[in-house]
């Protein structure tokens, strides 16, 4: 496992740089739905369409959460991206055996109420078209780890070019009603509700 190391000096380089960069391949970045602060720990669930995943959460927070940024991503991809982890990103190798302590790992993030944690339950890049998202099991220890309330924001993200030479990205926002005693089954079945209801949005979009 390959935990997370914050560094002020590479957040504060690459925020700007994520701001540019967003700025460069972006026609605009709009978010829809409301975020009311709980006062509690700060767990994010998305839909995984690209290799943006990241820069999305991260600029939310920028400009939204406030937060101390965390993201689980696969150790094959922090192996490569190693400064990812001077951002808030560690890893999990799942199958291995550091897997559970990569779990532990993210269960302790969302002991503090200062802490984000961002995971995109799919395991891997989707097309954003899917009628169904396909939740794998293994993260959901963490949530069953946590001996405290937490606060699960669902986030989806779906791209549009229309009339422009760029794409817009459309980053919709849902709190989930629970904040405790979470079931695997239903908490699936309403981030699956949330993302139809996104997808109905999208196509009403101009």
């Amino acid at each position: 496992m390959i935990k997370a190391e914050h560094s002020w000096l590479h957040q504060l380089f690459f925020r700007n740089y994520f701001r540019y960069i967003l700025w460069k391949d972006f026609h605009r970045m709009e978010i829809t739905g409301e975020y009311y602060d709980r006062g509690l720990p700060l767990l994010i669930i998305g839909n995984h369409i690209s290799w943006w995943d990241g820069f999305f959460p991260y600029e939310l927070n920028r400009r939204i959460l406030k937060r101390r940024f965390h993201i689980l991503i696969l150790e094959e991809q922090l192996q490569r991206i190693k400064f990812f982890r001077r951002l808030g990103a560690f890893s999990i190798d799942p199958g291995k055996r550091s897997a559970l302590q990569s779990v532990s790992f993210a269960s302790e993030i969302l002991k503090s109420k200062d802490n984000m944690l961002v995971l995109f339950p799919q395991g891997e890049i989707r097309s954003q078209y899917q009628e169904e998202i396909i939740f794998r099991k293994g993260w959901f220890r963490i949530l069953k780890n946590a001996s405290n309330p937490v606060h699960v924001l669902f986030m989806a993200n779906l791209t549009d070019y229309l009339s422009h030479r760029k794409p817009k990205l459309s980053m919709y926002l849902e709190s989930y009603s629970k904040t405790d005693n979470f079931v695997f089954d239903d908490l699936c079945k309403s981030y699956n509700g949330f993302y139809q209801r996104c997808l109905e949005n999208q196509k009403r979009r101009q």
